[in-house]
Formats: C-alpha cells, sequence, structure tokens
C-alpha cells in the first residue's frame, strides 16, 4: 500500500469518524450523550418511561433562537451545594458570573433581602432536588433556556419550613428580581393537627393564588400512604398547585407515596439518580420530593414550547395562559393513566408536554361554580375573625385577588367579567346597614384604601348565563378611642399640630369669620356627634368643623363636646377676641381712603364749574 494511499484512507476514517459524532448536532447543539458520574441518563430506568426519546426528537426541531431569556425555575428547599459539577451551566448567574440566590429564612429574621448565602448545610434535600432538574436539563441539551433559581428557606440546620419563609420565598420567586416561570417546592405538611395551618393559611392561600398568575406551582404529594379524602397535604393539595405523587419500577403508585383527588398527576419516584450534597459525588433519591422535579422541568418545557410557537401574551398586564392554566394543562395530559382506588392519573409523559395539542383547550373549561376572594390583609379575633383588620392610624392597601372556581378550570375569558364593588356598612347583629355602595373595578384583581375608619365589604361579583356567583369579604378599620388629653379647639388647618402645638387663641375684627377644627379626632369616629359652645352655652351646629360668624366685639371662648363625653374645658378651649370693625386698620384705612376720595369729589364739583365760566368769558372778550 502506498503512502498516498494509506493518507486516503486515514482522511475516510477521519471523515467518517467526524461524521458519526456531528450527526446528532441539530438546532440544540447537543453533539452527544452527556454522562453524569459514569452513567448515562438513557441507562436509567424512568428513561423510557417519561418516553423521554420522542421527546428529545420534537426539541431538536425547536427554533431556540426565539428564547430571549431563559424560563426561571425557583427550588424553594434547603439550598443547594452549588459547587456541584451537576450544576455548571444550569445555575442562574449575573452578567458578571455570580451565582444569584435568596435566603428567605435569613430575609425576614436578618433583615438580609439580597443574601446569596444558599449552601445546603443540613441533610442536603436541596441539592438532590435540583440536582434532578439540573440533571434532566442537561439531557435535553437546554441548560442555556432553563436556568435553576435556588431560595434557602428552611429553618436553619434542620429540613423544616415556616409558612412565613415559604410565603416569603413564593412572593420573591414571582418578584421582578426573578420572575420564575416555574416554582418548585418539594415539602408537604399535613392539612391538619398541628400543621393546619398550611390548609387554612390565607396568607398562604393569597401567595400561591398571586404567584399562579404567572408560575407554575409544583409541589410533592408527601410520603406517608394516605389518602387525601382521609389527609391531606399542602401546599400539594391547594387548587392552582400541581399536586405531584410518585410511581415505582413497576409503573403504578408507590406505596409510600400520599395519593388522591387533592393531587393532580404522577412521576417517577424510586432510585432517581441525582447529586449529593458533598462533592461531586452522586447518589439515588427516593420519595415525592424526587417526583415534583421532574414535572417542574416539564412546565418549564412547557412555557418553552409555547414562547416557540408564539404562544405565550401578555394582555393587560397578564400572562396569557396564566399559570395555572399551565398547571390544567399538565394535570390533564393524555398519557399512561395508573389507578389507586376509584382514581385514575395521568403520568408525566414528556412527549406528551412537546407535542401534544393544546390549541383547543377548551375541552377542559367548566362552569364556574363558585368566586373566592383572598387578601393579602391580617385576619381579626373574635367578633372580626372573618374580616382584614387595620387602626385608622395606620391605613395601607390591600390587595385582593378572586379566583373563580374550580380554579384553572373555566375560561379565562371570564376574568375580565368579574365587578369588584367596595360597600361601607353599619355593622349589626340582625342584619348589617349598607351606608353607600360603589363599582370600583373589574378583573381578578382589586387594591382597597379604606377612606377612614369603619366597616365595609369588598366583593367580587361575576355574572354567567342566568346566574350571578357572588364573595365578599369585610374590613374593619378600628377607630382610635377618643382621648381627651390629645383634642384642643383649634383653627381649621391646624388639627394635625397636636395638642400642644396647635393654635389655641386669636385676635379678629367683627366683620370675620372662623372655621374651627378639633385636634386629635382624626382617627376617632367621626360619625359620633360632635356639639360646639361659645361662651358655655351650645350652639345650632354639629360637625367636625364650626364656622363662627361675630355679630359684635368682645370676648369668645369656643368650646365642643365629643358624643356623651365631657365638654372641652380649660387650656383646651380656644379664645377668640374679637374687635370692633372700625379700630380694623384696613377699615380705616379704607374710612381715610374714601374721605379723601370724597373731599376730591367735592373739590372737583366746585372747580369744574369755575373754570368753566372763565372759559366762557374768554371767548366773550375775544
Amino acid at each position: 500500500m502506498t503512502k498516498t494511499t494509506k493518507k486516503f484512507l486515514v482522511l475516510i476514517v477521519a471523515i467518517i469518524v467526524a461524521t458519526v459524532f456531528l450527526l446528532p448536532l441539530g438546532a440544540n447543539d447537543v453533539a452527544y450523550a452527556e454522562t453524569f458520574g459514569g452513567k448515562e441518563y438513557s441507562s436509567l430506568w424512568y428513561y423510557d418511561s417519561m418516553n423521554l426519546q420522542d421527546a428529545k426528537a420534537v426539541i431538536a426541531t425547536w427554533d431556540l433562537s426565539k428564547v430571549t431569556t431563559p424560563i426561571i425555575i425557583a427550588c424553594i428547599d434547603t439550598g443547594i451545594t452549588a459547587s456541584h459539577e451537576l450544576f455548571n451551566g444550569v445555575l442562574t448567574r449575573n452578567a458578571n458570573g455570580d451565582l444569584l440566590g435568596y435566603n428567605s429564612y435569613a430575609a425576614i429574621h436578618e433583615g438580609v433581602s439580597d443574601t446569596v448565602n444558599i449552601s445546603d448545610e443540613s441533610s442536603g434535600h436541596g441539592t438532590k432536588v435540583a440536582g434532578v432538574m439540573a440533571m434532566l436539563i442537561r439531557e435535553l441539551g437546554l441548560q442555556n433556556y432553563i436556568k435553576i433559581y435556588p431560595i434557602k428557606a428552611n429553618t436553619p440546620t434542620k429540613d423544616t419550613f415556616s409558612i412565613e419563609s415559604v410565603i416569603n420565598a413564593l412572593d420573591w420567586a414571582t418578584g421582578d428580581s426573578v420572575k420564575a416561570s416555574v416554582i418548585n417546592m418539594s415539602l408537604s405538611a399535613a392539612g391538619s393537627g398541628d400543621t393546619a395551618v398550611w390548609k387554612t393559611s390565607e396568607s398562604l392561600q393569597y401567595a400561591l393564588t398571586k404567584a399562579s398568575k404567572t408560575a407554575v406551582l409544583v409541589a410533592a404529594a408527601g410520603n406517608n400512604s394516605t389518602n387525601s379524602n382521609l389527609t391531606d397535604y399542602y401546599p400539594a393539595a391547594h387548587e392552582g398547585v400541581l399536586g405531584v405523587m410518585g410511581y415505582g419500577k413497576d409503573g403504578e403508585i408507590y406505596s409510600t407515596s400520599n395519593y388522591g383527588t387533592a393531587y393532580d398527576i404522577v412521576a417517577p419516584e424510586r432510585e432517581i439518580y441525582t447529586s449529593r450534597s458533598s462533592g461531586s459525588t452522586y447518589d439515588y433519591f427516593d420519595g415525592t420530593s424526587a417526583a415534583a422535579p421532574l414535572v417542574s422541568v416539564a412546565a418549564a418545557l412547557l412555557k418553552l414550547r409555547y414562547i416557540i410557537e408564539g404562544n405565550l401574551t401578555i394582555e393587560n398586564g397578564e400572562q396569557k395562559p396564566s399559570g395555572v392554566n399551565f398547571e390544567t394543562m399538565l394535570s390533564n395530559l393524555t398519557s399512561r393513566a395508573v389507578t389507586k382506588g376509584t382514581n385514575s392519573f395521568c403520568t408525566l409523559d414528556f412527549e406528551k408536554v412537546v407535542a401534544q395539542d393544546f390549541s383547543n383547550t377548551d375541552y377542559h373549561y367548566q362552569s364556574p361554580t363558585a368566586i373566592a376572594i383572598t387578601g393579602d390583609g391580617t385576619l381579626g379575633t373574635e367578633e372580626y375573625y372573618d374580616a382584614y383588620v387595620q387602626r385608622a392610624d395606620e391605613i395601607q392597601e390591600i390587595s385582593f385577588i378572586a379566583t373563580i372556581k374550580p380554579l384553572g378550570k373555566t375560561n379565562p375569558v371570564l376574568e375580565e367579567a368579574v365587578e369588584w364593588y367596595v360597600r361601607e356598612i353599619k355593622i349589626d347583629e340582625v342584619e348589617d346597614e349598607v351606608l353607600s355602595e360603589q363599582r370600583v373595578g373589574n378583573g381578578t384583581k382589586y387594591g382597597f384604601v379604606a377612606p377612614h375608619g369603619g366597616d365595609y365589604e369588598i366583593e367580587a361579583r361575576l355574572k354567567y348565563g342566568e346566574q350571578e356567583i357572588k364573595s365578599a369579604r369585610k374590613v374593619h378599620v378600628e377607630y382610635l378611642p377618643y382621648l381627651a388629653g390629645e383634642v384642643r379647639v383649634t383653627l381649621n388647618g391646624h388639627e394635625t399640630d397636636g395638642v400642644d402645638n396647635a393654635p389655641s387663641s386669636k385676635v379678629i375684627y367683627a366683620d370675620q369669620p372662623v372655621i374651627f377644627g378639633l385636634t386629635g379626632i382624626d382617627y376617632v369616629d367621626q360619625s359620633v356627634e360632635i356639639k360646639w359652645f361659645v361662651n358655655g352655652e351650645e350652639v345650632d351646629f354639629i360637625g367636625t368643623t364650626f364656622k363662627f360668624e361675630p355679630k359684635k366685639a368682645g370676648t369668645y371662648v369656643i368650646s365642643a363636646k365629643y358624643g356623651n363625653r365631657a365638654e372641652i374645658t380649660g387650656s383646651y378651649t380656644f379664645t377668640l377676641t374679637v374687635k370692633p370693625v372700625m379700630t380694623n386698620p384696613t377699615y380705616i384705612s379704607l374710612v381715610v381712603v374714601g374721605g379723601v376720595l370724597v373731599a376730591g369729589g367735592i373739590a372737583a364739583g366746585v372747580a369744574i364749574p369755575v373754570l368753566k365760566k372763565k372759559k366762557a368769558s374768554a371767548k366773550t372778550q375775544e
């Protein structure tokens, strides 16, 4: 064989080898299958179970150049070991390459709002959860298009979470700093017993409802082998949250997984290969905490698909489809079904996620059955246990969200048909009296600021066919007590000067009216009758201000009485000194000027005829 022939053969072999490696290259620039700790993803038992091969074929046809901003999955957990090799290229970073993240617990308890102290120093739970997502994202070749944003929300050194920390994490994840499209919560608490607050907390329900407007909320159902008909686990059981159960290698719901109609989808949960928190080692992970992050990647993939297809829009400031609409799509995948008892559930199928026709989404629309209203205010106690309460001197906006039931399963166009009404009411044991009612807006959101103390009802209404669905929540703004030591009669406009600084005397003239007010009543109940007194005699005037028009000069003491309280006396009254009009310098000036004008007029009246005579005499002499 000649040297020329050998060189030719070497060249042919090189071309063949290059062709073999380059053939898999597609729009996503995936040149070869990655290995993770020596394992290929395709060797894992759940690879085929989730139909990943067919999904990858579809993804290879996508024009990813249409994706200008990566989809963000916020991972609310115990933090992560960011140095693990599995997270290379998958975590969110700023323009300088610095890791981005958030420590919710520290932000609440230490006042640190921009911390990235997200190290996973407890059991490594968060590292495992995030690792499940990172490995799948890299297997799909989408690490430039789907990123993980870690949020550390656990109590330090523990794998437990407070509602306060989770709420703060949800708000941060959907805020302008992150704008997460998916939120993974591999955490759960029973909606009964000591943890019943996870079911009943209105603050948590509000935070979840608010977040579901833009993000797909995914949560683990828990591992207590419990039917949700007996005990449901939260936040997975909340409406608008994609509750994830787990199945084993036999394809059936695993024995330890919680299950029931409170949850939505089933994903692999046994021997899920992922990262460990120490070094760059790998291990297997079990439970619905491992199943939920697989579904979170599917949710990110679905949103990515809608962006590429041009079907994700912003209308009137609202994302369409909303996060909860995507949740409904995923809970209605036409995939393999598994049964448990009398219930049937869809399983996670990535090929269905990227290829199922969701254009005719009204197949799952249902008629609205109710409206629920949640707000971000503070609930009261005793007689105001179901009302949001504030003090009259601390009035702040309460943001309300109306959700049409069943959540995520009604036509989104109905959301703009929701109308908001505000009623000022007087509470009565038999029937509340409506003092006024006003229509204030439409849509699913409304911000209410009480104009003053009192009781209000915020109502959302939806007309559907011949029926009208209504729901209302009360707001009680507590008036402050009337404190005599804080009240002084003063000049109108000086009420806020306070009892020690407000004017308590004035000198005027008899033709000058004066309006009086009271300090210290800004936040008391001003519907209470306020009577006014002049020199100890009650005048025929009731109200928070009093206009006094003196008839003659003299000294007048102005006082008042709030309801059945004692009359304001002593140094808290107002002393008005009224002088005669004729002593007013302005009056005197006017008199002088008037006199001058009159004198001038008289002089002019005399001089003009004289001048006329002189002119007439001059003409005669000519």
